[in-house]
C-alpha cells in the first residue's frame, strides 16, 4: 500500500513538472521576443520620422529660403533695370529708386533731401547689372541644388524607415512561422503523449477485457461440463439399461434352456414309462388270470401251489415294475423340481433387474459425478475470482483514465496560457498567428479516448465493430497485445466461447 501511494505520488509530481511548459515553449519565448524587437523598431521608426520631418522642415526651410531669395534677386533686378531704363537713379548717391522703396524710403523725398535729381543707366551700366544679377540669381540656384541633391540625412532616414518597416514585415510574417511550428511541434508532442496514454490505457483495457472473458470462459465450462455430464449420464444410463437387457435376455434363455430341459425329462420320463407300464400292465393281467384261477375249485393243490408260486414270482415282477416306476418318476420329479426352482430363481433375478435398474443407473452416474463436480466448482472458482478482478480491474481503468483525462486537461492549460502568451504578443505588434492548437489538442483527445473506452463497454455483444473508421487509426488491435496474447493461449473452445460474447467483427479483427 505504501508504495502504491509512494508511486501515485511520483506518478503525479512527474506530471505537474511535465507540464509546466510544453515542448513549443521556444516557439512562445521567440514570438515574444521577435514581438519586443518589432516594438523596439516602431519606436525607432517613430523616432526616425519625427527625426525626418524636423530634417525636412529644416531643409525645406532652407529650400524656401534660397527659393525667396532668389525670386527676390529676380524681382530686385527687375525693378533695378526698370528704374535703370526710366532715370531713377539718385545723381548725388547713385542708389537706384527701388533700392529706396525696399527700405521703405520715398525716392522723391531723398531727391528733395539731398538735392539731387534722377539719372537714367547707360547702356553698359544696364548689361553689367544684368550680368551681376545673373551671377547672383545662378549662384543661389546652385546653392538650391546643392542643398536639393545634398546629403541632407533626408535620405538616409527613410531608408532607415523603409529597412525598419521591411524587417518589422519579415519579422512579423516570422511571429506567424514561429506560431505555426508551435502549432505543429505541440500538436506532434500532445498526439505523441496521447497515443502514450491510449497503449497504457489500452492495457488496462486489456485486463478488463481478459477478466471479463476468464468469466465468460468459466461460465461457458459450467454449462459445458453439466450438458457433458448429463450427456454422459445418459449414456452411462443407456449402457446400464442395455447391460441390464442383456443380463434379462440372458436370463431368459437360461429359463428357456431349463423349459426345454423340463420337456426333454417329461419326453425321456414317457418312452421310459411306457414299455415299462406296458409290461407292468400285462403282468398285472397275468395275475388277474393267475387271481382267477386260483380261485377255481377244481385245480389241484400241485397247480395251486405252481399257480402260488407264479403269483408271487408276478407280485414279485410287479412290484419291482410299481418301485421302479415310483423311482423314476420321483427322480423326474425332483430334476422338474430343481429345474422350477431354477427358472423361479431366474424369473427372480430378471424381475430384480428390472425393478433395480434406475438404483443401478444412478450408482453408475454417482461414479462420474464427482470428476464432473470437480470441475464445475472449479469453473465456478474461476469465474468468482475473475469477477474480483473485472471489479479490480475497472477501478484501476477508471483510475487511471481520470488520470490522464486530467493531464490531458492540465497540458490543454498550459497550451492555452502559451497560446495566449503568443496572441497577446502578437496582437501587440498587428501581427497574425496561428491559434487552433488547443481545440486540436482537445479535439484529439475527444477523439481518442472514447475509442479506448469503448472498448472496454462494447466490445462485447454489439451489433457495430468499436473500431469503426472513426477509430480506425487510433484504437487499433495493435495496442492490444497483451490481450492478443491472452487469445492465443487458449484453445479452440475457449475461443469459440469468447467469440460468442463478442463483437463478431471485432473479435475476427483481434484475433488475425
Amino acid at each position: 500500500m505504501l508504495v502504491k501511494i509512494i508511486l501515485t505520488a511520483f506518478l503525479f509530481l512527474s506530471l505537474n513538472i511535465a507540464y509546466t511548459q510544453t515542448s513549443g515553449i521556444g516557439n512562445v519565448i521567440s514570438v515574444e521576443s521577435i514581438a519586443k524587437k518589432i516594438e523596439s523598431n516602431k519606436e525607432g521608426i517613430i523616432k526616425a520620422k519625427n527625426n525626418l520631418v524636423q530634417l525636412e522642415d529644416a531643409l525645406n526651410s532652407k529650400l524656401q529660403k534660397l527659393r525667396d531669395e532668389i525670386t527676390a534677386l529676380y524681382k530686385e533686378r527687375d525693378n533695378i533695370i526698370s528704374d535703370m531704363k526710366v532715370g531713377a537713379r539718385c545723381s548725388q548717391c547713385n542708389k537706384w529708386k527701388s533700392e529706396f522703396e525696399k527700405n521703405g524710403e520715398s525716392f522723391q523725398k531723398h531727391l528733395g533731401d539731398v538735392n539731387g535729381y534722377a539719372v537714367p543707366a547707360t547702356t553698359s551700366e544696364l548689361e553689367e547689372t544684368r550680368k551681376k544679377y545673373t551671377e547672383r540669381i545662378a549662384l543661389k540656384k546652385v546653392q538650391l541644388q546643392n542643398i536639393e541633391k545634398g546629403d541632407n540625412g533626408i535620405l538616409k532616414k527613410k531608408e532607415d524607415i523603409v529597412k525598419l518597416e521591411k524587417e518589422n514585415e519579415t519579422l512579423c510574417n516570422s511571429i506567424t512561422t514561429q506560431s505555426k511550428t508551435y502549432e505543429t511541434t505541440v500538436f506532434s508532442e500532445a498526439k505523441n503523449k496521447h497515443n502514450q496514454w491510449i497503449g497504457d490505457l489500452m492495457n488496462y483495457a486489456s485486463s478488463i477485457l481478459i477478466a471479463d472473458d476468464k468469466i465468460t470462459i468459466a461460465k461457458t465450462n459450467v454449462i459445458k461440463y453439466k450438458k457433458e455430464f448429463e450427456t454422459e449420464a445418459e449414456r452411462i444410463r443407456e449402457q446400464v439399461k442395455t447391460d441390464t437387457k442383456e443380463a434379462q435376455n440372458k436370463l431368459t434363455a437360461d429359463i428357456d434352456v431349463n423349459e426345454q430341459k423340463s420337456q426333454l425329462i417329461l419326453t425321456e420320463q414317457k418312452e421310459y414309462l411306457s414299455p415299462v407300464e406296458k409290461q407292468l400292465a400285462e403282468l398285472k393281467k397275468q395275475k388277474s388270470t393267475l387271481d382267477w384261477d386260483l380261485k377255481k375249485t377244481t385245480i389241484t393243490p400241485t397247480e395251486k401251489d405252481s399257480l402260488l408260486k407264479n403269483q408271487q414270482q408276478l407280485i414279485i415282477q410287479i412290484n419291482g415294475l410299481n418301485k421302479n416306476i415310483q423311482q423314476y418318476k420321483a427322480t423326474v420329479k425332483s430334476k422338474l423340481s430343481q429345474i422350477e426352482s431354477d427358472n423361479k430363481k431366474l424369473k427372480d433375478d430378471i424381475w430384480e433387474l428390472t425393478v433395480n435398474l434406475p438404483k443401478k443407473q444412478e450408482q453408475e452416474v454417482a461414479k462420474i459425478k464427482p470428476t464432473y463436480d470437480t470441475k464445475i466448482t472449479a469453473a465456478n472458482d474461476m469465474a468468482s475470482r475473475a469477477t474480483t478482478e473485472l471489479t479490480l480491474a475497472r477501478k484501476t481503468y477508471a483510475d487511471k483514465a481520470t488520470v490522464y483525462k486530467n493531464s490531458n486537461s492540465d497540458y490543454i492549460d498550459i497550451v492555452i496560457l502559451e497560446s495566449n502568451r503568443m496572441l497577446s504578443a502578437a496582437q501587440m505588434v498587428n501581427c497574425s498567428v496561428w491559434n487552433e492548437v488547443r481545440g486540436m489538442v482537445a479535439t484529439n483527445w475527444s477523439k481518442v479516448f472514447p475509442c479506448v473506452n469503448n472498448i472496454t463497454t462494447l466490445a462485447k455483444p454489439f451489433s457495430s465493430n468499436v473500431f469503426n473508421a472513426y477509430c480506425s487509426g487510433t484504437s487499433s488491435s495493435a495496442y492490444l497485445t497483451s490481450y492478443k496474447s491472452f487469445l492465443s493461449s487458449l484453445n479452440a473452445d475457449d475461443k469459440a466461447a469468447i467469440k460468442a460474447n463478442s463483437n463478431a467483427d471485432w473479435f475476427n479483427l483481434i484475433t488475425k
